[in-house]
């Protein structure tokens, strides 16, 4: 069977409308998956707050060691994604908001006002100390303001101290956790950020070949929210590469995979150029560019080869199996070799692609009737 047949078979539906039992369906099976995927971070973070709350009340006799357990569950949370990070970021964020309190309750007392003020400042602090990834998401100056809120409104000596000590027990215990016994799989993580990746380019391109092959017209809320999709999938991939980047570095157990981790990272980078060309070949048969001039039959069932192809490896296990590679490749060579045969001048692609963006661009300037 030839690699275009074995992709192109099966009947075309337009699977952007799927009924109500099929939608329940698939919303329980992605319920299912994100459990599935998150148990062992989720009995991670659950050991790691058992044993912080251990050490602090068990070992150390702090009677209320309540922020221990949060600073550990908090630091691994769901997910192995950026566990390092995290804990940096809770622990720091942390001492600085102590330090900040503590040297602003005394002069400026308990009120309200007073309070309001030392959010104000302590916010302001870890803005300008978030540098380099303290600056990312919201973790460093939550934790910040949030002991610093605490400092102030308990108002009892050793508050900021014991606070302190909570928060280094936790952030160690995560650390031991997290980052030493169990650190995150990285191969494993860039493989599922990549197999989410291509299963939404799959099913994006699927979509819109059976809409216009069933000659309906995608609008442009389809389109942005077909975007916003793939956009986050790569936002996904972004992080799992920074932590599979970083998990080589700082975990002595996965000091080994180094270099088999920077090649896929380097591979995985392509992923980007890859989603982003689907994204243009969807702009550019679907409104305004495909208003006029509706795709050929031949056009819309190479993208319905192309979205089976990327379907095919989204649900292959790694290493991909030497068929899949090769299917795979032939699939991408013929579209190669049919899109050079047809002779297109590359200005009226790059003249089509203006279109779009300009017509994006009105869309952007101007008010919705």
């Amino acid at each position: 069977m030839a690699p275009r047949d074995r992709f192109a078979r099966g009947p075309g539906r337009d699977p952007s409308e799927p009924r109500e039992p099929a939608l329940v369906a698939r919303a329980g099976g992605n319920a299912r998956r994100r459990v599935l995927e998150a148990l062992w971070p989720v009995a991670q973070s659950a050991l790691a707050a058992a044993l912080a709350w251990y050490v602090a009340h068990g070992l150390l006799g702090h009677p209320q060691p309540f922020f221990a357990p949060i600073a550990a569950a908090i630091s691994l949370s769901t997910s192995a994604i950026q566990r390092s990070r995290r804990i940096a970021q809770m622990v720091v964020g942390v001492l600085l908001g102590i330090a900040v309190a503590e040297i602003l309750h005394a002069p400026l007392g308990d009120s309200a006002a007073a309070l309001g003020a030392i959010v104000l400042i302590t916010m302001a602090v870890a803005l300008a100390a978030g540098v380099s990834f303290f600056g990312d998401g919201m973790m460093f100056p939550n934790q910040a303001v949030a002991s610093a809120v605490l400092v102030v409104t308990l108002h009892r000596h050793g508050t900021g101290a014991e606070r302190a000590l909570d928060a280094i027990i936790g952030g160690a215990t995560a650390y031991v956790i997290g980052v030493l016994l169990f650190p995150a799989e990285p191969l494993k993580l860039l493989r599922t950020a990549e197999q989410h990746v291509l299963e939404t380019l799959a099913r994006r391109l699927g979509e819109v070949s059976a809409r216009l092959g069933a000659g309906r017209s995608t609008d442009s809320g389809w389109t942005l929210a077909a975007g916003h999709e793939i956009h986050r999938q790569l936002s996904a991939l972004g992080r799992a590469r920074a932590t599979a980047h970083l998990n080589v570095r700082v975990a002595p157990r996965r000091f080994p995979r180094r270099r088999a981790v920077d090649a896929e990272n380097r591979r995985t980078a392509q992923l980007d150029l890859l989603a982003n060309a689907v994204i243009s070949l969807i702009r550019s048969v679907t409104p305004p560019l495909g208003a006029d001039t509706p795709p050929s039959p031949e056009l819309l069932n190479e993208i319905t080869v192309m979205a089976r192809a990327l379907r095919w490896l989204a649900e292959s296990d790694r290493p991909w199996p030497e068929t899949v590679l090769r299917e795979a490749q032939a699939v991408a060579r013929a579209a190669q070799a049919h899109a050079d045969a047809r002779g297109l001048d590359r200005e009226h692609v790059t003249v089509a692609i203006l279109r779009a963006v300009a017509s994006d661009l009105i869309a952007v300037i101007e008010p919705p009737p």
